[in-house]
């Protein structure tokens, strides 16, 4: 075998995995670490020194495996996730920064919730106990019985007091009937201790239904 080619893909695998550190996507960085694997196999196998090196050999084998091992299950949790058609919208416009098997996650310590005209969901000074997510309906929000603010589909209501850990801002009634998802506070924060990468990703979504609704006017609740 010859030297030079042994030398090249021994410099691979490390470029391969140098490029690895950087990308964002979870199933990518694990493809480019299976390649970098097998490059160091390659490498190690037909070493220059003239004899395989074993040690390392092994372990890039060890390695390889468990990124194989891991590529297959996520692309099985992936098909086996199954959403509903509102479930999809709502992925696919203010949740899209999930993935689907992190959103079903989600969505499975939520409840849907459909109510009335004139249901309070916050109120101004007190904790609220759910976080709402508007699938369909319109809200008044109010503060010192005062209106500042209309919302409807495809905004977070309760968001600041969830991220805040704090009281209410303003109260919040439902001007029609309407349709929510709705997470119970302690329940939620136990699942986004558990997954700090689902609390990192809902408060990015908070983040930018927050940015639209400062450019709107509408206060965050």
């Amino acid at each position: 075998m010859s030297i030079h080619l042994v030398s090249f893909v021994g410099h691979l695998a490390f470029f391969l995995t140098a490029i690895s550190f950087v990308v964002k996507d979870i199933v990518v960085l694990r493809i480019l670490a299976i390649f970098s694997s097998v490059a160091a196999i390659f490498y190690n196998y037909f070493h220059p020194m003239g004899s395989p090196d074993w040690i390392p050999l092994s372990w890039c084998i060890i390695f390889a495996l468990i990124n194989v091992w891991r590529v297959c299950q996520i692309y099985t949790e992936k098909y086996q996730v199954s959403l509903s058609s509102i479930e999809l919208e709502m992925l696919d416009t203010s949740f899209s920064n999930f993935n689907p098997v992190e959103f079903a996650k989600l969505m499975r310590a939520s409840h849907w919730e459909s109510v009335d005209a004139s249901t309070t969901l916050t109120k101004e000074n007190e904790v609220p106990e759910k976080l709402y997510f508007v699938q369909n309906g319109s809200i008044l929000v109010t503060r010192d019985a005062k209106e500042i603010a209309r919302i409807s589909d495809g905004t977070f209501i309760g968001e600041m007091s969830f991220i805040n850990d704090s009281r209410a801002s303003a109260t919040t009634t439902t001007l029609t009937s309407t349709k929510l998802v709705a997470w119970d506070r302690l329940a939620l924060d136990q699942l986004l201790s558990r997954n700090p990468t689902l609390s990192i990703l809902l408060k990015h979504s908070i983040s930018v239904d927050l940015t639209k609704k400062i450019k709107g006017q509408p206060d965050p609740i």
